[in-house]
């Protein structure tokens, strides 16, 4: 049985236990790391001895920047306990990986999100599909909690924030309440932005302009809203820097001919990584599409893991769009 609770009584939860390990999700993207380090360190500062982790912990070089990601751990290497597990920004449960040995021995679970679609999991749950990322949710938690913000938090937990929001393109007053509580606490901005939302190698531009190049337009798609496509192949995504691959879907999502954009990459031969956006999710719900084909998310960003060709995946997006 899942018990709902509100910031106040996940931060309850967190004070119950001594130790504690921390999961985000498979290939996390600076909500689900910084989310995970912030709390690691606002919880070691406490005293708790926490594991920070994901599937398979190969933190990606773009994300690096990131306070705390050096300190993450592979999640094979996690040791089973009977304390708490926190899962963070994870819509279901087969998004966090190879966990069941640390949710079995776990006296309890925490999960914390803000994906509409989560089906709730964990013995207890603080879902806020309102809140413009999940490090929005952990900083309420530890103000909650009582917990301190030094720089290095809540530089973390902005990267979450910046990065889920667009750079603030949408989230409402809530994000910017949050952005003010965490640049006063000491979060660093400007070297971090440059990081997370800019900087990729000079080689990457090639790279970029060929993978561009053959993108498709279908204008009459999503009924006549019209639908952009990319497929990134293994040999490509197999090898190139994971943030660069996933970036293209800003390329996307900025046709002005198509609402919504899907990005398809092959990280392992036969099953596609599929990133969907939608201009606007009260028109065009992703969520719903991506639902369909086993993923989840936001009505405006969603994703799924699915096997099989390219074309055949675009074809079922497109049914279910139609």
């Amino acid at each position: 049985m899942t018990t709902r609770v509100d910031a106040a009584g996940a931060a309850a939860v967190l004070a119950r236990h001594r130790e504690v390990t921390v999961l985000c999700h498979l290939r996390p993207d600076a909500d689900a790391l910084g989310s995970a380090t912030g709390l690691t360190r606002a919880l070691r500062a406490a005293g708790a001895v926490v594991h920070p982790s994901f599937d398979p912990g190969e933190v990606p070089a773009g994300l690096r920047a990131i306070p705390g990601t050096g300190d993450v751990l592979p999640l094979a290497d996690v040791p089973a306990h009977e304390g708490l597990v926190v899962v963070l920004d994870c819509a279901s449960e087969d998004r966090v990986g190879d966990w069941g040995r640390l949710a079995a021995e776990a006296d309890e679970i925490l999960v914390v999100d803000h994906h509409r679609s989560n089906p709730g999991f964990g013995t207890h749950l603080l879902l806020d599909p309102g809140a413009a990322s999940t490090a929005t949710l952990v900083t309420e938690i530890l103000d909650a909690g009582g917990y301190p913000l030094d720089p290095e938090t809540a530089t973390s937990l902005y990267a979450g924030l910046v990065t889920d929001t667009g750079s603030f393109r949408w989230g409402g007053p809530g994000a910017h309440d949050t952005a003010r509580r965490l640049l006063a606490a000491g979060a660093e901005a400007g070297a971090l932005g440059f990081e997370l939302l800019d900087a990729h190698p000079f080689d990457w531009l090639a790279v970029l302009g060929g993978l561009l190049a053959a993108a498709r337009l279908e204008p009459d798609a999503a009924g006549g809203r019209g639908v952009v496509w990319l497929e990134v192949p293994h040999r490509i995504a197999g090898t190139a820097p994971q943030e660069d691959v996933e970036s293209l879907v800003s390329h996307l999502r900025g046709v002005r001919e198509a609402a919504v954009a899907v990005l398809l990459k092959e990280y392992r031969p036969g099953e596609w990584s599929v990133s969907l956006r939608s201009r606007d999710g009260d028109a065009v719900d992703v969520a719903a599409v991506a639902g369909a084909l086993g993923g989840g998310g936001h009505p405006a960003a969603a994703g799924c893991t699915v096997g099989g060709d390219a074309l055949g995946i675009v074809a079922r997006i497109r049914e279910l769009l139609a």
